[in-house]
Parts: structure tokens; C-alpha cells; sequence
């Protein structure tokens, strides 16, 4: 502990079941300027109020992050998290909270005690048009980052007046929010002007004609996820290769119209891709060697889980060609025969597919 406190004291812990309140007191006391829990549990009830309370009274004059996501147990919980955080911790700039079960009680406790809030994650977390209205009034202009991502009760309202009030975002995550409507993408467009990264997963609402827009309004976008907008195609990624030529992670999973032509135009187009997303899209062998020819510089993460018509002499030229090549996800696909034929020769490139995670 006293190791990790030390590095900058920034304190990042994962899949732990033993967190306790002396566990917390000793941390607090190493005064972190960040802490970090992800998928924690305290199924025993082994940290208390009062622990939680000494923990972030230890810290209350350093602590600047808190991401405590994906956690279970009755003290691990959003709100409970807020409250006590919000007590003490004026300081805070960045909190994600994200599937945490924290709702307006918590966000608002937050938005009042924190000083100037930079980045807030609450995806997945049972916030209404309440919390939302009351945060952007008191840090709208500092948010540089705010992720939503299936609050679904948020309205198109609220979203619309969050991109008025939010001049200086540079993160967008409104993905999975149903309520999204074309005027309110409108006021997205028409009052953001640095946003670097968008998710927009899942809006009906999204289409080519959409994403025309965001490619030519924020043009220094590195980062796109249209994950399951079922009505994008080929023309989008034709859009992108065009005007994103420098984008370096773009995710079009389960848009079922992409094909090896919008494939051939963003290959073409965008030498710069490190992570790229194909899966459950209409890529098949031709798509693949494509990206082997024309993006073998940059590619580290290729997902092309249940692409039908991938073949393995595909994946070899990918391979082969990418030298920087370290993801490869290859669930769902039929390919003949099995990868074995190639693990002993790639084996900086982690391969995942149906049963295993190998090396190959």
C-alpha cells in the first residue's frame, strides 16, 4: 500500500472481495490525489459508514479523482459513495461513478460540493433531467467530459440544453439514451465545437446523413463509436475516410450494412487507425486483407467477432502485415481450419475466439 501511495498516489485496485474499514483509514491517510476501484465487492459488509467517513476525512485535501465502477456491497454504492465524497472532498475534478446504482440524490450532492468538476461518468446509473440541469448549471464550463451512457431517462430536452451550457466538452458519451431526437443532435452540433471523442451507440436517430454531420463539424474528432446504429452504412464509413483521416478508434460493431466497400474507403483513407471495431458487420475476406494492405502501420486492435466470411488465410496476411497487431477478436467465426496452424508464428498477437483466449 505504502508502494502504491508513493507512485504520485494514484491508488487503482481490481477485483478485490477483502476491502475492509481499516484497509480504507490506511489508505486515506497516504493522502491519494486518486483512487481507483473497479469490480471491488464487500459482500461481508466489512466497511462501514464510519470507515467510509474517516477515509475520505483522511483525504480531504488531496483527492482530486474517484472512479469506483462496476462495485457491489452496501457502502460501495453510487449515492453512498456521493454523499460522503461531496462532504469532504471539495477538490474532486473527475469522478466516475458508472454502474455504481447512483441516481439524482447523489449527483446532486456532488454538483454542490465539488469546486469545478472536469469529468463526470455515470454511465448506466438511474439519473434524471434533475440531476443533469443542476450539475451543468454550476460546471458547465469547466466539464471537459461527460459520459451518459444508458441513463434512460434523460429526455432530448435536457440533452439539448447540457450541449448549450457545456462550451467546453471535448467527451461525449450519449449512447443508449432513446430519447434522442434530430433537433437535439442539431443543438449538439451547433453548440460543441472541441468535441475529440463521441459515442452515440444504439440512437435510432443516427444515420448517414447523421454522421455526415459530426465527420464534417468536429473535425478533430479521434474517437467514434456508432456501435448498433443499425441504419449506418457504407456510405458513413466513405464520409469518415474522407474528412477523419486521422482517427485513431472507431467502433461500427453491429451496423449490419457495412461491407468490404466502406472497409475499402476507410482502409484507403485512414492511415492512422489503432483500434477498429467490425464485429457483427458485413466484413468478410476482402475487408480483412484490405486492412492488412493499407493500414499494416498503425492497426493494434481488430475486433471482427461474427464476420461469417473470414478465412484464415485472411487473418495470416493480417497478421503478417500488422506489425503492431496486439488484439485480435475473432468470436463467432468459422474458420477453417482452426488458428493453431498460426499461433506458434505471431505471437505478439493475443487472439480471442470461441472457448479460449490464445497467443498467436
Amino acid at each position: 500500500l505504502t508502494a502504491c501511495a508513493n507512485k504520485g498516489k494514484r491508488i487503482h485496485v481490481s477485483d478485490c472481495h477483502s476491502l475492509n474499514d481499516n484497509w480504507l483509514v490506511t489508505l486515506g491517510r497516504h493522502h491519494p490525489q486518486s483512487l481507483t476501484l473497479r469490480r471491488c465487492h464487500d459482500d461481508i459488509q466489512a466497511i462501514t459508514d464510519q470507515g467510509l467517513k474517516q477515509f475520505f476525512h483522511h483525504c480531504r485535501e488531496s483527492l482530486e479523482e474517484l472512479n469506483v465502477t462496476s462495485c457491489s456491497g452496501p457502502r460501495l454504492k453510487g449515492d453512498k459513495l456521493l454523499l460522503y465524497a461531496s462532504t469532504f472532498c471539495n477538490r474532486l475534478t473527475v469522478v466516475d461513478i458508472s454502474w455504481s446504482g447512483a441516481t439524482d440524490l447523489g449527483v446532486l450532492a456532488l454538483a454542490e460540493g465539488a469546486s469545478s468538476l472536469l469529468g463526470l461518468s455515470i454511465n448506466g446509473c438511474q439519473i434524471t433531467d434533475k440531476a443533469i440541469r443542476a450539475l451543468v448549471k454550476k460546471h458547465g464550463n469547466s466539464l471537459n467530459k461527460l459520459e451518459v451512457f444508458g441513463c434512460h431517462a434523460l429526455t432530448a430536452r435536457c440533452v439539448g440544453c447540457l450541449a448549450q451550457s457545456c462550451p467546453n466538452l471535448q467527451t461525449l458519451n450519449i449512447g443508449r439514451v432513446p430519447k434522442i431526437t434530430d433537433a437535439c443532435f442539431a443543438k449538439i452540433l451547433r453548440n460543441l465545437k472541441k468535441v475529440t471523442t463521441l459515442n452515440v451507440t444504439g440512437l435510432e436517430m443516427v444515420r448517414d446523413r447523421i454522421v455526415h454531420l459530426v465527420v464534417t463539424h468536429f473535425s478533430n474528432l479521434d474517437c467514434l463509436v456508432l456501435s448498433s446504429c443499425s441504419r449506418v452504412t457504407d456510405v458513413s464509413l466513405l464520409e469518415i475516410s474522407t474528412y477523419l483521416r486521422t482517427i485513431r478508434y472507431l467502433d461500427v460493431s453491429g451496423c449490419k450494412k457495412v461491407t468490404d466497400f466502406g472497409i475499402h474507403a476507410l482502409a484507403r483513407g485512414c492511415h492512422q487507425l489503432h483500434y477498429l471495431d467490425l464485429s457483427s458487420t458485413g466484413t468478410s475476406r476482402r475487408g480483412v486483407c484490405l486492412l492488412a494492405s493499407y493500414c499494416h502501420g498503425t492497426l493494434e486492435c481488430l475486433k471482427l467477432s461474427f464476420c461469417k466470411e473470414i478465412t484464415l488465410d485472411a487473418i495470416k496476411k493480417l497478421c503478417k502485415n500488422c506489425t503492431r497487431l496486439k488484439m485480435l477478436h475473432l468470436y463467432g467465426c468459422h474458420i477453417t481450419p482452426d488458428l493453431s496452424s498460426i499461433k506458434d508464428i505471431y505471437k505478439r498477437v493475443e487472439v480471442f475466439h470461441d472457448g479460449s483466449a490464445s497467443t498467436c
